[in-house]
């Protein structure tokens, strides 16, 4: 029988006693703790404190072991995805050891085992758009209900004719003008079609149907909400002219058909709009173009869709890719939209930045590495050349015209250039001193922007207070100062002025600097707290200095924008000092 110490130990330590008087080898484990206790309290302790450090070591040590059964799950895990192949799957085949799996592998059908924790039913369920993730010739799982796999597999939009075989999912379409029979996708067996339904094709088997076009097509990866434009005609500066010329071949062509048709008019496909020197607000234009024929709708009678399409979007390492995009990504989306029946015309804007990036075709003296380099400009020209134009059919008739920026005509391949493509070339136009001021000034608006005139602080200014006492006396003098000089083969030397190497960006970026200076100033609560001459002026400088140091750097630069038709044999900075000297030679505006 336990002795009563025993039976205090046990209910001083709060365990379940009855685990304790049926095990011997506790019972006697606790005596021996008790009579060391009695007899040498101290060795007790010391006893306790070892095993508390025993135990901290063996925690420790599971602590290590598990971190590093994270780490080696991490990196197993890596090197599984990094080395995965996404494959599409075409059947699975029973076989007595298991299923495997009949998947298309760089183009050749191989026969592969599936991994032991891949779920198979998810594998029968794969639509024919997923992929599976191969690692090693074997299934390792599956890449699926993405929708940037559905997106990608779309293919054309053809229309719903009738049932072939309905048991079977078979059905009839017309594609283009031929009628032909394809498969619907499970997605499609309980959808009700009708003889108004149009479908799309999947882009790899354009025999199977594995979508429906909504009432509403979904958005390209290409397109722009208009709505959402912020930039309006009239925040541009100097671009009246060509607007105004732009603007009148569309309304010509688009708005007034008949008169288009009575004078044997083309349809406008396309506009290349150009300069030498960058940022000189090419985009910005076309955009505000789209906004002014979305603004006008109503009134028109059309809708606008514009489609944007960035430097090398159309590029690929994978060859074929860059023309899969432009034929697919951008014309399928056109034509896809073009397919939805309307009310109202429509019209599409394709706005192609820095077009020449497209490359050249072989031929003419032009160096073409591979032909890979211009399949995106091949794609480009002939879906251009099959736009349909006018399509009463549905409804409504739709235009597409696309425009064609480039700071490299000359890179921009003859046949984009010819009558019947990019057929309305406009230069963009060049800034004078009267346009670098109408720049600034757009970005010098703001009723709460604070000024700094006869010396007081005021807001709310007049444009043409601004203009007056702040823009125009900077510009007259920055102007037509020299920032940098350069010597042809015959040692001849000719200047450059601030205004010949200034481009829209940069009155944009030297009104913002000078912004910028005076909300430093109230921020550190050092100085005016407002712009001033002086910021407007100095920024100005900075702006000039930099572009002729830039020009500097790199003498093609120089050629190119300033159109130098001379060999340049060196080029000569002017030295900060002489610009900044306004500094000292001009008086405060009154």
């Amino acid at each position: 029988m336990p002795n009563r110490k025993f039976l205090e130990v046990l209910r001083a330590a709060r365990v379940d006693t009855s685990r304790f008087l049926t095990d011997e080898q506790k019972q006697q484990k606790i005596n021996e703790w008790i009579e060391l206790a009695n007899r040498d309290p101290m060795s007790l302790v010391v006893q306790s404190v070892k095993m508390l450090a025993e135990k901290d070591f063996s925690q420790s040590k599971c602590d290590e072991a598990a971190e590093a059964a994270g780490k080696l799950e991490q990196m197993l895990h890596d090197l599984l995805e990094g080395n995965r192949l996404l494959c599409r799957l075409d059947k699975l085949r029973e076989t007595p050891e298991g299923p495997r799996a009949i998947c298309k592998v760089n183009g050749n059908m191989r026969d592969l085992p599936i991994h032991p924790e891949v779920d198979v039913d998810q594998l029968r369920n794969l639509q024919s758009w997923d992929y599976v993730a191969v690692n090693q010739q074997v299934v390792v799982g599956s890449w699926q209900d993405d929708p940037y796999l559905f997106s990608a597999a779309m293919g054309d939009v053809v229309e719903f004719k009738g049932y072939k075989n309905q048991d079977l999912h078979l059905v009839r379409v017309v594609h283009g003008s031929e009628e032909k029979v394809v498969l619907l996708a499970p997605s499609l067996w309980d959808k009700p079609l009708t003889p108004h339904t149009k479908l799309i094709l999947q882009r790899d088997d354009p025999y199977v149907a594995i979508s429906m076009v909504p009432a509403e097509v979904s958005q390209s990866r290409f397109e722009v909400p208009v709505d959402k434009i912020h930039t309006r005609l009239e925040d541009l500066a100097g671009v009246e002219d060509i607007a105004h010329q732009l603007i009148e071949d569309i309304l010509l062509r688009i708005y007034h058909p008949q008169i288009r048709d009575r004078f044997g008019l083309d349809p406008l496909k396309g506009i290349l709009l150009y300069s030498y020197k960058p940022g000189m607000g090419k985009t910005a234009f076309m955009r505000a173009i789209a906004f002014w024929l979305h603004q006008h709708s109503a009134q028109l009678g059309f809708d606008v869709v514009l489609y944007i399409v960035k430097p090398n979007e159309c590029k690929s390492m994978w060859h074929g890719e860059d023309a899969r995009i432009v034929r697919e990504d951008l014309w399928g989306a056109i034509r896809a939209k073009q397919m939805v029946p309307r009310k109202r015309a429509l019209v599409q804007m394709v706005v192609m930045d820095e077009i020449d990036a497209l490359g050249k075709r072989a031929g003419g003296g032009e160096q073409v590495f591979s032909s890979a380099q211009s399949d995106a400009l091949e794609a480009m020209l002939v879906e251009m050349d099959g736009m349909i134009q006018d399509q009463p059919s549905r409804g409504a008739p739709a235009y597409v015209f696309c425009a064609g920026m480039t700071n490299r005509p000359d890179r921009v391949d003859e046949a984009a250039k010819r009558p019947g493509r990019f057929d309305l070339v406009l230069p963009m136009p060049g800034v004078d001193a009267d346009g670098a001021e109408d720049v600034m000034a757009i970005y010098a608006r703001g009723d709460d922007l604070p000024w700094y005139l006869a010396g007081e602080v005021q807001t709310g200014l007049d444009d043409e207070v601004i203009r007056a006492q702040f823009l125009r006396p900077a510009l007259a003098q920055i102007f037509s100062r020299v920032t940098l000089r350069y010597k042809t083969d015959t040692q001849r030397s000719i200047d450059v002025k601030a205004g010949e190497a200034l481009a829209n960006v940069h009155y944009k970026d030297a009104m913002n600097r000078a912004k910028k200076r005076a909300a430093l100033r109230l921020l550190k609560k050092e100085g005016i707290p407002a712009v001033t001459f002086d910021d407007v002026m100095d920024s100005l400088v900075e702006v000039a200095f930099e572009a002729a140091r830039q020009m500097e750097a790199d003498p093609q630069m120089l050629i190119r924008q300033l159109e130098v038709k001379v060999t340049v044999a060196s080029i000569e900075v002017v030295p900060r000092e002489e610009l900044e000297e306004h500094r000292y030679l001009r008086v405060q505006p009154a």
